[in-house]
């Protein structure tokens, strides 16, 4: 009976410690602290559209980035720092058309873009250059495999320039998504793992939200922030109060992970090096996906190509003293000062006047709008999450160069960009649902079943105690009958006889 009440007794204490600290909880926190997602991999499909001679986005051909995060290393401060590394598997399966074999009509960067760039540039350096890529041949169009396109070719003027400027041009081939992704692949990362162990420079620019989230970006190759957008380090006993909020990458996320437990309503800052600068996005609604996943879903804000003017986040990415039109957003500085413009799509919230000088684009929300999708409760991106970014040259007025002259103060769309997160991987797909379905159903189921059996256990140990335990209660004594009596011994009476005493 007593081993009943205390098997049941330990039973109910088990289903109370259960209620109190959610154990499938602690066992995620204990994960996220002793191991690391970041040796594993995720699988992300690429999309590239191109335009036709007629600017129609007909051809597509799809990548899968495998991203592998190397080189872990814990700091004693709560933080990780690693080194991702992304490549490329085509997709023939899903692709139209054959990247080896395809051949398009594309505009000739590098000779666009660094004339573009020398405009504000000395007559002589103008002219020179003009006179060199004539000497060299250089087309303003060329016809090359898609492939070579995207992961590089032999041109002249690249390789003119890399020997005689190597460091500016530091590369002999031109590849457009060679030099874009090659930005992603050498970096070091660091970030927080254990938000309470360190305290932010930048506390005054970051809320206590930012501040106090898992996994946010601390450094990015060693710095807060984007020297190509004037951040400057400061000295140990130098203020920092120079930096603006917009110069920092500090508090934004990489893409991969987001702290677990999300809140509703809170925005999200990502940030890749190909993009040059954070990319804000905001909370539009609560769904649940085609899998059953709960999730919080995310757009790009309207106004993040937008003017300081109509978004004062954007004050620090103006650039030579020219701030872009509304959609746009150079990325020049990262790459060479070539003039990289990004936007979304088919020039989805770009101003009018940009999008009526090139034909044939039909921007719409439902295609070109981007949407991020969140499991809240362990901060996985979940399927049907895209990111879509359009690639364009911006260029000014060209000088001297007869063949560049007809794209003056044009922005020229090169490729779109469709970053999607479909078809998680087996391993990330059990575990998600492990964790958010199985488990806390498991759990509750066993919470409560430990109670009902302990409480039921200790009844039934009480039951037993009051009804079927007799307590022998002594009535009257009583001699057995296999005693023998005590034999009597008779005294003769002479000894007894009275004693008189007389007293005075």
């Amino acid at each position: 009976i007593l081993s009943l009440a205390l098997v049941g007794l330990v039973m109910v204490c088990s289903s109370c410690l259960m209620f109190i600290y959610d154990p499938l909880q602690l066992i995620i926190r204990k994960l996220d602290s002793a191991s690391s997602p970041l040796h594993t991999g995720a699988t992300y499909k690429t999309v590239l559209f191109f335009p036709t001679n007629n600017l129609n986005y007909n051809m597509h051909f799809l990548l899968r980035e495998i991203l592998t995060n190397n080189n872990a290393t814990f700091n004693d401060d709560g933080t990780v720092t690693y080194s991702p590394r992304r490549e490329f598997i085509v997709d023939l399966a899903n692709s139209v058309g054959d990247a080896k074999i395809d051949r398009i009509i594309v505009p000739n960067v590098p000779l666009i873009g660094i004339q573009s760039f020398l405009s504000d540039s000395s007559f002589i350096s103008n002219m020179g250059f003009s006179a060199i890529s004539t000497t060299l041949g250089s087309q303003a169009m060329l016809n090359l495999t898609v492939d070579e396109y995207l992961w590089g070719y032999e041109d002249k003027l690249v390789t003119v320039a890399n020997r005689f400027l190597p460091n500016w041009i530091d590369f002999g081939k031109f590849g457009i998504l060679e030099r874009l992704m090659n930005r992603d692949n050498t970096n070091e990362i660091t970030i927080s793992v254990d938000p309470t162990k360190r305290s932010s420079k930048y506390d005054y620019l970051l809320t206590q939200e930012e501040q106090m989230s898992q996994f946010h970006i601390v450094n990015w190759n060693g710095s807060p922030g984007l020297k190509e957008w004037g951040f400057v380090q400061p000295q140990d006993d130098e203020s920092s109060n120079n930096t603006k909020r917009c110069q920092l990458v500090e508090g934004a996320f990489d893409g991969t992970v987001f702290p677990r437990e999300m809140r509703e309503n809170r925005s999200l800052t990502l940030f890749r090096k190909a993009f040059c600068r954070p990319v804000h996005l905001e909370f539009i609604e609560k769904t649940t996906t085609s899998q059953g996943f709960k999730s919080f879903n995310y757009k790009l804000k309207d106004n993040m190509f937008a003017s300081p003017e109509e978004n004062p986040d954007n004050e620090c990415y103006c650039y030579k003293g020219k701030c872009p039109e509304k959609g746009l957003q150079t990325v020049a500085p990262c790459y060479y000062d070539i003039p990289i413009v990004l936007s979304q799509p088919h020039f989805f919230n770009v101003a009018p006047e940009i999008l009526e000088t090139i034909n044939g684009l039909s921007p719409n929300e439902a295609v070109h709008g981007s949407i991020a999708k969140v499991q809240p409760d362990i901060g996985v991106p979940l399927d049907e999450s895209t990111l879509k970014i359009q690639v364009n040259l911006g260029v000014g007025k060209t000088k001297f160069n007869t063949k560049t002259r007809p794209f003056n103060d044009l922005t020229i769309p090169l490729f779109w960009i469709d970053l999607t997160c479909r078809d998680l991987p087996s391993l990330i797909w059990f575990l998600v649902t492990l964790i958010t379905s199985v488990l806390p159903l498991a759990q509750e189921v066993l919470m409560y079943l430990l109670l009902l059996v302990g409480l039921a256990m200790i009844s039934g140990a009480a039951l037993l105690t009051l009804f079927f335990t007799k307590t022998v209660v002594p009535r009257s004594l009583s001699i057995a009958s296999e005693y023998s009596p005590i034999p009597l011994i008779s005294i003769p009476s002479q000894y007894f006889k009275s004693e008189r005493r007389i007293c005075k």
